[in-house]
């Protein structure tokens, strides 16, 4: 059987001015929940497939806690993506990682009712002490390794861009080493990049293709022209499984809020309206169920993907 997962990664619209290195005025209302999350669960919906939404407390206001609740009562997951949203997590004292991944856990928990089984981490970066605390926290999966080294490059780039222009991004690299590894699901080792037969936790990459690592996320299906889309897209088949990942802020509209329209001179998906966003992500749904894929969501997914199978 073919497999494919979508996954929405809830960033608050302010970690996107710490990643451009701006400073931002707190607001009572984060568009990210109000349009982005809410014109996703409809899309879903419309497809009648189910998800993954990887939710943090960071910022979170109370007036989104009735969207937080309908993302489970439409049958989607909820996985943790800490509690602060902090791209240095991976460099946090593990006391603290622990807290991250804890608090974050008893904060869905307590809105929702339901007990988180799977984790990304900011940025993509992850580390030994994440590694060791998913474990001992009894999660089931992992989907944080970006096997990219386009991505890196690009990240690295733009990083060193930023601090000569004076604007220092909060955005990091744990380890250059990440963007290289297994692209098919594995059992997690003590590093990111090592597979342990016998480890109960199971690393789900976010799917690229290509040797340079062409990501299949939610920011390449929307600014990428249509020719490289599709042949991303067919390249992808040779997979039994693709784990498409996207953000919230990616069904936003510059015109949606103020501060969505002041990020829209730093943040490329912004630029472009919303008719073209929804049909790329319809595209990519309906190519897959055509040819044969079954969406799952990432803990279905991961006890599909057990060591030996």
């Amino acid at each position: 059987m073919k497999l494919a997962s979508f996954n929405i990664d809830i960033d608050p619209i302010d970690c996107y001015y710490s990643i451009h290195g701006i400073k931002v005025d707190k607001t009572d209302n984060d568009h990210i929940w109000s349009k982005g999350v809410v014109r996703f669960l409809e899309l879903l919906k419309k497809k009648n497939i189910k998800a993954t939404f990887f939710v943090t407390a960071s910022d979170f206001k109370n007036s989104n806690s009735e969207i937080l609740k309908r993302i489970v009562e439409e049958g989607h997951e909820i996985g943790n993506h800490t509690y602060s949203h902090d791209y240095r997590f991976t460099l946090m004292k593990k006391d603290d990682v622990i807290d991250e991944i804890q608090k974050n856990h008893q904060f869905i928990k307590d809105v929702t009712g339901f007990n988180c089984v799977g984790f990304r981490s900011p940025g993509y970066n992850i580390s030994p002490d994440v590694i060791s605390s998913l474990k001992d926290n009894g999660y089931v999966y992992d989907s944080s390794f970006f096997p990219s080294p386009m991505y890196y490059f690009a990240k690295w780039l733009i990083i060193k861009i930023k601090r000569m222009r004076g604007r220092k991004s909060k955005s990091i690299i744990y380890s250059i080493m990440d963007c290289w590894g297994k692209k098919k699901p594995y059992q997690i080792g003590e590093i990111v990049r090592k597979e342990e037969k016998d480890s109960l936790l199971t690393e789900l990459p976010i799917t690229t293709v290509t040797p340079i690592g062409l990501p299949l996320i939610g920011t390449s299906v929307i600014v990428f022209p249509g020719f490289l889309f599709r042949m991303m897209l067919k390249l992808s088949l040779k997979r039994d499984y693709v784990n498409f990942e996207a953000h919230g802020i990616d069904l936003c509209q510059s015109k949606d809020s103020e501060k969505l329209e002041k990020l829209k001179a730093y943040q490329p998906d912004l630029k472009y309206d919303l008719d073209r966003k929804t049909a790329r992500f319809e595209e990519l749904i309906d190519f897959y169920l055509s040819n044969g894929y079954k969406f799952k969501t990432l803990d279905e997914i991961a006890h599909t993907y057990k060591a030996g199978e």
